[in-house]
Parts: structure tokens; C-alpha cells; sequence
């Protein structure tokens, strides 16, 4: 999950169930990742590794993104006659262990033409790739384009890329299918619960300890849990919202795909339509739910049951989305993160309370 620093604090008006902060330094918001090798390293594995670039003139500019372990350089060779002009640089620990995964999952996604960049390429030992450079455009600093010309144009076109990956079922799964994290179960979905609990209103909210214990245990969130886990799963992309969407030659394509697991199609969906970082009206996503389960969905169900589901992992992925928030933003210091937090509150009470998905949250999701 990545952030984008914004130069707006987080208002406190319409937020008075959660202490949230009045206003929100940048400053250190991108903090050095260790184990990485240094800007020497990096460029003598750049020239020994990419094709032609031995002896050639090389910059390194910083892609501040995230805080997951990685690092991201954009490579730029300004020599002549070289067959690349530029490469993205990403070294990796293994803080995550998703990490290590991205390669193989790359090459697995471009064998099923899943648009997906190249790997130019490897050194796995220093955990480093250079990938194809797609540019800097993604949906989200689109955000602001025209709906109809330009903005549903790429999200209907980034639904059927991401339905290529949903198109693969558990019981299908393809023998070069490399090792995944974890899929989605019981135990994955209760993990984020306790996740947006601990992390999320543990921290912000106003209401005392017993009342934040009665809503973790109700049994409304038990049976979200059950009900989930009990569908049917495919691949999917875990992470799929608009900053994970780049936009190259008019057509998107998919990035930060190393925790694809198994699990349901509509908490992508729920990822993208609900996505805090980006303004989508509730007509835009209708429009756009109603595109996927028209044209993307090989089962035939009534929209109604689509529909329903598909609020109901919106209430999961948002409670996810604002527990990283918090820890990111507090536990690991970087608090361009909060900035997102009245955002996705008011898109968790939408699909919680507003389409009635998980009622049991209105206590703690204040009517802004």
C-alpha cells in the first residue's frame, strides 16, 4: 500500500468518534529502508546486469513509494546508442515475505497476458530487478480527469485486466503456478479485524475500551468472517487500487502484484471502487460494479447477490485499509498515511451502514 503525501491535514469536524489528528507533517514520511545496498552498489550491479549500460552514463532518481522493505530508482541512461533509455531499479529485503515473490509471480502473470511489465533484469541473490520503465501515470493522478472521457475508459479497461487473474479458480489452479502467501481463510479475514481494532480504533477512537470490545465481538462480524470464507476462491490481486494501476500507452497495467492469493474477486473489486485515495462517486461505482458483473463474471447471478457481496468485502478491505493506516502512520512513522483515514471512514460507512452491509459499525463510524 502506498501514499501520496497531500498538503491538507485531516479535518476534525464530522469525526467525533475518533480522536484523529488536526494536522499532519510530511516531513520523514519516506524513511531509509536497511539491508538495501547504497547508491554505489546499486550502480555497479546496474551496469553489470542490464544489457549495454557497462559503460554508459547513468542517473538515479528516488521513486518514493511505500514502506514495505522495497527501494525504487528510476534508471535513466543518457549515453547514446543504448537500447534503453530507462529501467526501474527495485532492491527488496525480506521484511515481507511477499517480497521475494514478486519475480516468479511476474512471469506467471505475463505467461497468461496479464499487462504486466517486463523483467529487463535479475539478480535474486542481492534481491534486486530492474523492471520496465511504464512511467510515472497512474489512475490515481488521473484522479481529476473527465469521468466519461478518460477516467471510466481505464477503469473498465483495468476491471478486465484484473478479471484475467480472477478468471483462475482453486480448483483449477495451473501446475506453474508458483508459491503464493497465504490465501484468504478465517484466519486472514479475522487477522484484519483485529488489525482495524488494534491499530485503527484502538488508537483514534473515542469510545472506551468495553464498547470497543463489545462491537470487535459481535457476532455480525463473525458471521462476515464465515460468510467469506466459506465462498468459493480465485486468484487475486490483494492490492488493487489506483496507485498499483499504471496507465502506458493509453491501456493499464498492473503492478505491486507480489501478494497475490487466493481469495474472493470482489474484495479487488471492493479495493478499486472504494479506494480512498481517489474520488469515486457512488453512481461511478455502481457504473463500474455493474460493468464487472455484466461483462467480466463467468457465473450468472443475480445482481443482487453480486451487489451485496460485494458491499460486504467492501466493509472488510476498508477495516484493512484504515488498521494500515494506523500502523503505518503511527507505528512506523509515516503519517502521510492519516490523511486517508476521513476518506475511507466515510467510504466504510457508506457500505457498512449507508447500503447496510455491516449495521453493527454505525456506533463508530460518525455521519459526516
Amino acid at each position: 500500500m502506498a501514499s501520496r503525501p497531500l498538503s491538507a491535514g485531516l479535518p476534525t469536524d464530522g469525526s467525533a468518534n475518533f480522536r484523529l489528528p488536526s494536522s499532519v507533517s510530511t516531513h520523514g514520511s519516506t524513511s531509509s529502508v536497511s539491508g538495501l545496498p547504497d547508491l554505489e552498489r546499486l550502480e555497479t550491479l546496474t551496469r553489470q546486469h542490464v544489457a549495454t549500460w557497462k559503460g554508459a552514463t547513468l542517473e538515479f532518481e528516488p521513486i518514493l513509494k511505500g514502506g514495505s522493505g522495497r527501494a525504487f530508482h528510476r534508471v535513466r541512461c543518457t549515453s547514446p546508442g543504448t537500447d534503453r533509455v530507462t529501467v526501474i531499479a527495485m532492491a527488496y529485503t525480506m521484511e515481507r515475505e511477499e517480497n521475494g515473490r514478486f519475480e516468479a509471480i511476474s512471469d506467471f502473470l505475463k505467461s497468461h497476458r496479464v499487462a504486466v511489465p517486463d523483467l529487463v533484469a535479475r539478480d535474486t541473490a542481492d534481491r534486486l530487478l530492474w523492471i520496465e520503465d511504464l512511467g510515472p501515470t497512474d489512475l490515481w493522478s488521473l484522479r481529476n480527469e473527465d469521468w466519461d472521457t478518460v477516467r471510466a475508459p481505464l477503469y473498465r479497461a483495468a476491471l478486465a485486466e484484473v478479471a484475467k487473474i480472477h478468471s483462475i479458480r482453486e480448483d483449477q489452479l495451473p501446475p506453474e503456478l508458483p508459491q503464493l502467501q497465504p490465501g484468504f481463510d478465517r484466519s486472514l479475514y479475522q487477522w484484519e479485524q483485529e488489525y482495524f481494532f488494534e491499530h485503527f480504533a484502538g488508537r483514534f477512537a473515542r469510545s472506551d475500551v468495553d464498547t470497543l470490545l463489545l462491537i470487535q465481538q459481535c457476532a455480525a462480524l463473525r458471521e462476515l468472517i464465515d460468510e467469506l470464507a466459506a465462498l468459493p476462491r480465485f486468484l487475486v490481486h490483494r492490492d488493487f487500487q489506483s496507485q498499483n494501476i499504471l496507465i502506458h500507452e493509453g491501456r493499464p497495467w498492473l503492478i505491486d502484484y507480489q501478494g497475490m492469493r487466493l481469495g474472493r474477486p470482489e474484495y479487488d473489486l471492493a479495493s478499486l471502487l472504494y479506494d480512498p485515495y481517489v474520488p469515486l462517486s457512488a453512481p461511478q461505482r455502481e457504473e463500474l460494479a455493474l460493468y464487472y458483473h455484466a461483462e467480466l463474471t463467468p457465473a450468472i447471478e443475480p445482481w443482487t447477490d453480486f451487489s451485496r457481496r460485494l458491499d460486504r468485502c467492501a466493509v472488510q478491505r476498508l477495516m484493512q485499509a484504515l488498521g494500515a493506516y494506523g500502523f503505518l502512520g503511527v507505528v512506523r512513522g509515516q503519517p502521510a498515511f492519516l490523511e486517508h483515514i476521513p476518506c475511507a471512514l466515510s467510504r466504510l460507512r457508506e457500505a457498512a451502514v449507508e447500503r447496510g452491509a455491516l449495521p453493527e459499525l454505525a456506533s463508530l463510524l460518525p455521519n459526516s
